[in-house]
């Protein structure tokens, strides 16, 4: 699988998010979303540790092959992380060590009414879109659709949308199939960090005016 692409089954699951990184398959952004998934929801790490272990043994096993531009992406990876460890009570420690700064810190950009985003562009290359999203409870994000699959994976608070309820720990895993309009729930500000293969599309009735908003 290239690694600037997510090819995913026509209905993604968790599982395959957590097979996929295991095995090294996922682009950069959603391997880091992957990982933080796991280290919300340790009960997963088995089913990683045995994937990671059958890997393993097929590259001891295979001829020797040149890494090439994958170590320079771990460099650049490396070299962009903070001194010391950042400490935020929202993110995973994986998440937010890469951030480099707690969310109440961000210079988060107002995506429309309770909507606000912050990219992380060290994540992204070859069109994959990496951010978090902070929307004020009883808010929602723009009834969107997508050139690709969009992972969220919720931080803090929950929204719900046509595909049920998501909080803390969960993954919703949306293809070009899907058309929602996530709504945080009263509570906590909902918080998510979301990877898009390509830019999402906005289809409600003002979503030709908003879309410039959500494309720089």
């Amino acid at each position: 699988m290239p690694h600037g692409s997510i090819e995913s089954p026509t209905a993604p699951t968790t599982d395959w998010l957590v097979t996929q990184h295991a095995l090294g398959r996922l682009p950069r952004a959603a391997s880091v979303l992957a990982e933080a998934y796991l280290e919300l929801n340790p009960q997963k790490r088995a089913v990683a540790a045995r994937i990671e272990d059958v890997g393993g043994y097929l590259l001891e096993t295979a001829e020797p092959v040149s890494l090439g531009s994958n170590m320079d992406d771990a460099a650049l990876v490396e070299q962009a992380l903070p001194d010391g460890p950042v400490h935020d009570s929202v993110m995973p420690p994986s998440l937010a060590e890469i951030v480099g700064q707690p969310t109440a810190d961000l210079a988060w950009k107002w995506r429309g009414r309770g909507a606000y985003e912050y990219r992380l562009k060290e994540l992204e290359d070859n069109g994959i879109i990496a951010r978090l999203l902070r929307i004020e409870p009883g808010r929602a994000m723009p009834q969107h659709t997508h050139g690709g699959l969009e992972a969220t994976l919720v931080l803090q608070g929950a929204f719900r949308d046509d595909a049920g309820r998501f909080g803390p720990g969960d993954v919703e895993l949306a293809n070009d199939a899907v058309d929602h309009r996530p709504i945080a729930e009263p509570g906590d500000t909902c918080i998510c960090f979301a990877v898009n293969e390509a830019p999402m599309r906005l289809t409600g009735p003002f979503g030709r005016i908003l879309q410039s908003l959500f494309q720089h």
